[in-house]
């Protein structure tokens, strides 16, 4: 018998670069773990932010990484991160330059 996918109904974004939240995130019964490599970690701590979540064992069922748009130049940076990562779904926020996305 063929059972129906339920969505998720709640999220929780953890900032990337605060890995003691990580645990507690995943205990928190929210449907997904959003753990954000986007707008929640500054620049400079995004390269540490990556390694923290690779480090990181978790239930990658549940989680999701957000990383930055293809316009941004964080993404390059990210795309080597994938390399090492466990299969968990990206959340990959819409350009916020569409027009460049056009041409």
């Amino acid at each position: 018998m063929v059972q129906a996918m339920t969505l998720p109904t709640t999220y929780l974004f953890v900032p990337g670069d605060r890995p003691e939240r990580f645990a507690k995130a995943a205990g928190s019964g929210a449907d997904r773990i959003i753990l954000d490599l986007e707008d929640a970690v500054r620049p400079d701590a995004k390269a540490e932010a990556r390694a923290l979540i690779l480090e990181a064992t978790l239930d990658w069922s549940r989680i999701v990484v957000r990383i930055n748009d293809a316009a941004s130049p964080s993404l390059l940076m990210t795309l080597p991160f994938w390399a090492g990562a466990r299969p968990a779904p990206s959340w990959c926020p819409r350009p916020r330059r569409l027009r460049r996305w056009t041409r």
